[in-house]
């Protein structure tokens, strides 16, 4: 449970920053003479902090392409439907502006290739850590053995 709760902190962190700079960007083009409220820095972290609890449905345990791909495209909807929930409500943007909106669906899928690609490393890292330590504790246990019975 520790370590999904590191992996979820891990990807609040990434979409948190992400969001941050792409709402600057956004904020620049489409909102040039905005005057911002400390609300917007609730805002972001209250839908950062929604996106980072669905990698929960992630199993922990190795699954197939067919379903991981499956669930990878699930986490995809539900972050547009997040995003763009949420992006209304604050009034982040409006619904019949067709430019903002394909801007945000945009910015949605940037951060989200961009995070799912950091955690794919990350994940692939500490795999391989993993296996490394496995490795040499089976060594280290194997050349232990080998010197017990030798005595």
């Amino acid at each position: 449970m520790l370590r999904r709760l590191r992996d979820a902190f891990y990807v609040f962190v990434c979409v948190t920053t992400c969001v941050l700079f792409v709402t600057a960007l956004y904020i620049t083009v489409f909102w040039k003479q905005a005057v911002l409220g400390v609300e917007i820095l609730w805002q972001i972290l209250s839908v950062s902090f929604l996106c980072s609890i669905v990698t929960f449905f992630y199993p922990q345990r190795e699954i197939g392409k067919k379903a991981m791909m499956i669930l990878y495209v699930g986490h995809y909807v539900l972050t547009n439907g997040i995003v763009l929930g949420c992006g209304m409500w604050f009034g982040w943007f409006y619904a019949d502006n067709l430019p903002m909106v394909l801007a945000m669906l945009l910015a949605i899928a940037v951060i989200f290739v961009m995070v799912s690609a950091v955690a794919w490393r990350r994940g692939k890292q500490q795999a391989a850590l993993m296996n490394e330590r496995l490795r040499r504790y089976q060594e280290d246990e194997g050349g232990r053995k080998r010197t017990n019975n030798e005595i």
